[in-house]
């Protein structure tokens, strides 16, 4: 485990593949893959340990628990160009309702903007993702775009609702 930050409960750490199985699982959660994909996808365990092996020299992160080691889940700068980050996150079925989220955007924030000298983090979130939009929210990220209808859930029409922060 090669940890390359901390940030409050949350050790950010190299994607590591001790935790290849935990991540197979979540990848395949059919409510987790629904805020993160427009269609349902196989998640191979070759796959995760594929995407482990790819980033481990990038603003690619898997998250444990500091006090348990508990996989908690991955997270990442997606892209980074002219100063602005996009941020992903996605935490495990058994690690949601305990209030990690909000801390890892934060840990994420303070290195994207301390570490990688960003000016602006952005990041993109389903409509129907009221937790996800209101964490963002409560951290000060404003939307400044909305991409309708991007998606049918259930019938009903969902939007890529685009965030950013600004450096202060």
């Amino acid at each position: 485990m090669e940890k390359v930050f901390e940030y409050g409960r949350i050790i950010f750490i190299k994607p590591d593949e001790k935790f290849v199985d935990n991540m197979t699982e979540m990848m395949n959660d059919e409510e987790i893959q629904s805020m993160l994909f427009n269609e349902r996808k196989e998640i191979t365990r070759d796959i995760e340990l594929e995407w482990i092996r790819k980033h481990q020299d990038d603003n690619c992160f898997s998250l444990v628990d500091k006090e348990t080691l508990e996989y908690i889940g991955n997270c990442s700068f997606n892209s980074i160009e002219d100063k602005q980050g996009e941020i992903g996150l996605v935490i495990s079925k058994p690690m949601q309702g305990k209030h990690y989220a909000k801390e890892i955007i934060k840990g994420l924030i303070e290195y994207g903007f301390n570490e990688l000298g960003l000016d602006e983090i952005i990041g993109i979130i389903f409509s129907d993702n009221v937790r996800s939009l209101n964490c963002c929210k409560q951290l000060g990220f404003e939307e400044y775009n909305r991409e309708k209808n991007v998606i049918q859930r259930n019938g009903i029409p969902v939007d890529d609702v685009f965030v950013k922060l600004k450096k202060r």
